[in-house]
């Protein structure tokens, strides 16, 4: 992991992305920066828009969730569309797929192609009708909540933190699992119980 298989990818998404150029960096968690004018365009060639971003991507590369920052200002950078008001910080998804993506591991290729592209899509989208096309998701504390409520399929907070207390019972991998799916323990959330502690971390349940 790393360097080697940051520019090995680089070199994959370049041919994709003729443009894509490497920038220096003074982040040492991210050390891989790269920028470009993205194109958005429709399934019939249709252009919408070229909108610049820097992509920063993670020392532990390919793991670890790389960060984007709008360059364009074409859209405002406020929370309400999901950039950070001070530095252009784009938020791409929500906590607990940022996560699970972060330990999975992401390519530069991917990151563009199912993040970026889309994010500027969705921009344009809410522009162009005053809402976004798939909905929205929460920040900070309350988009945290809103993935958990999403993972565990209920609104019902108090239920909520009575799962996240069962979760951190001691159970056995062919034990049903404690979010009521009524599936084995080892083939529902026994895998996600780590990126669950992660993203719980960011606010006060206890």
């Amino acid at each position: 992991m790393g360097r080697e298989d940051f520019l090995r990818d680089f070199d994959v998404a370049q041919k994709k992305y003729p443009f894509l150029e490497l920038e220096p960096t003074e982040f040492k968690a991210y050390p891989f920066k790269i920028e470009d004018d993205f194109e958005v365009t429709d399934h019939e060639g249709n252009h919408y828009g070229t909108f610049r971003a820097s992509l920063h991507f993670p020392k532990t590369y390919p793991k670890g969730f790389p960060v984007m920052f709008d360059l364009s200002q074409n859209f405002p950078w406020e929370d309400d569309w999901h950039m950070s008001h001070k530095n252009g910080e784009c938020c791409v998804c929500g906590v607990i797929e940022k996560e699970e993506v972060g330990q999975k591991g992401i390519s530069v290729l991917e990151f563009i192609q199912k993040y970026v592209i889309p994010f500027y899509a969705n921009q344009v989208y809410r522009e162009s009708y005053g809402h976004y096309k798939n909905g929205e998701y929460a920040h900070y504390g309350e988009g945290v909540w809103e993935a958990l409520e999403e993972e565990f399929n209920t609104k019902d907070r108090v239920k909520i933190r009575r799962l996240l207390g069962e979760m951190r019972t001691k159970r056995g991998r062919n034990d049903v699992c404690f979010c009521g799916s009524g599936k084995k323990y080892k083939k529902c959330h026994l895998l996600r119980i780590e990126i669950i502690e992660t993203v719980i971390k960011r606010i006060s349940i206890n």
